[in-house]
């Protein structure tokens, strides 16, 4: 659910079909599919600049437990306060979290990130927040700012002409646009609808699950990483409240099918596999009283591209990431505070979202490769390996300056018309 410490990948020419395109200083009217983390940022990143939009969401509703919990970056926290959400992840009750330590299975520290200058250094600390409590305030925020959100409204299709772009949903209705975007996650629809050669995702190797539970152990700022025996775990201790997950190495699952599970006789699994792990990690699951989920994590392989002249894909419809990298929520905010601007100040509604892409995909693409290459590693590791335990603080030093890159980004500065083709 969280980590960090990156292959670049080549972006093709960008080829404009010969079609009518809104002109800059036009009304653009922007369809949001998707009313997650990052259609919800999108849509207050495009209020922000001027652009009306609207949000439809598949699902009928989410409540505050959806998706456990996550981690927002310093790059991140910069993001929201560009979106003009500074408080937001407050709201949401977030807690600040700098550093992590890295244990073997005998509970012994064999590598550490230090944590505790980021926010002199970058302008922020991260945050650990819960998934549904972060989409809520931002629905709030959406709601506040006059944007129209409609549940239950599930994408079967899109279609691009050269007047618009239309959604066709399930329920026979088509919405009309001058721009779609893909918002709807690492299984986009949209992502299907327009480009159906597009790679699947590609599953990481392990299954995610956690929660949190309150429990009677002092405050961590730091995240706690194990690399147990037969699993990897993490936990963070706030104000009395144990945040907690586990990666469970196994093959991969058939959609669908641990939506099925029964959460105590998982929990029961995760304990079996961490019975012979350090007291703090028995202690966490022994107070546990369920898991809210289980998860196989997944990553997206590099997309030819992301937009059409009037389509485009943004968070995890265009790169998602394995949440060891511990970047995914703070791409989506940025590509919220991105992409309003390159609508903003481009031309034409085509090169607006051309620049958008080129302007995230070097980025993104290193990022989705780091978290990779950090995923594979928990999976192969989570036997206790000498080699691991010797090679860690190496291979960390080597990710040190990623990190620095990544937490140093500053969304409020970039410019997509440096980045862009017109």
């Amino acid at each position: 659910m969280s980590f960090h410490p990156f292959d670049a990948g080549s972006s093709p020419p960008i080829v404009f079909p010969s079609i009518e395109l809104i002109t800059r200083g036009g009304v653009v009217d922007v369809l949001i599919c998707g009313a997650g983390i990052a259609g919800c940022a999108l849509a207050l990143g495009l209020h922000r600049v001027g652009i009306d939009s609207r949000l439809i969401e598949a699902r009928s509703s989410a409540g505050p437990e959806e998706g456990a919990f996550l981690t927002i970056a310093p790059n991140g926290m910069i993001a929201l306060a560009a979106l003009g959400q500074p408080g937001l992840v407050e709201a949401a009750r977030g807690a600040a979290v700098s550093g992590i330590e890295f244990r073997n299975a005998a509970g012994r520290r064999i590598a550490r990130l230090d944590g505790t200058g980021d926010r002199a250094r970058y302008g922020a600390t991260s945050h650990l927040v819960r998934r549904g409590l972060l989409r809520e305030q931002l629905l709030v925020a959406v709601r506040e700012a006059g944007i129209a959100v409609e549940h239950g409204a599930r994408v079967a299709a899109v279609r691009e002409t050269p007047g618009e772009a239309t959604v066709v949903l399930e329920d026979g209705r088509e919405l009309g646009a001058d721009v779609v975007v893909g918002a709807d996650g690492i299984w986009s629809q949209v992502r299907a609808s327009v480009w159906p050669d597009a790679p699947r995702p590609a599953y990481g190797g392990v299954i995610d699950c956690g929660g949190w539970v309150p429990i009677d152990l002092p405050d961590s700022r730091a995240q706690q990483m194990y690399f147990g025996r037969r699993a990897f775990f993490g936990f963070v201790v706030h104000r009395g409240t144990a945040y907690w997950f586990s990666n469970v190495p196994a093959p991969e699952p058939a959609r669908g099918t641990l939506a099925k599970i029964d959460p105590a006789a998982w929990l029961e699994r995760v304990r079996e596999l961490h019975a012979d792990d350090p007291a703090a990690v028995r202690r966490v699951l022994d107070a546990a009283t369920t898991s809210l989920g289980a998860w196989p994590i997944y990553d997206l392989p590099s997309l030819a591209t992301w937009q059409t002249a009037r389509v485009c894909l943004v968070g995890d419809a265009a790169h998602a990431t394995n949440p060891s990298a511990g970047q995914g929520a703070s791409l989506c905010l940025e590509d919220a505070v991105i992409l309003p601007r390159a609508l903003r100040d481009s031309p034409n509604t085509a090169i607006a979202l051309a620049n958008f892409t080129n302007t995230r995909r070097g980025r993104v693409e290193q990022i989705v490769a780091m978290g990779r290459r950090i995923g594979t590693r928990k999976a192969s590791s989570a036997a206790g390996s000498r080699f691991r335990d010797l090679s860690l603080p190496l291979f960390l030093r080597m990710g040190a300056s990623a990190t620095h890159e990544q937490y140093s980004y500053r969304v409020d500065e970039v410019d997509p018309l440096a980045h862009g083709v017109g």
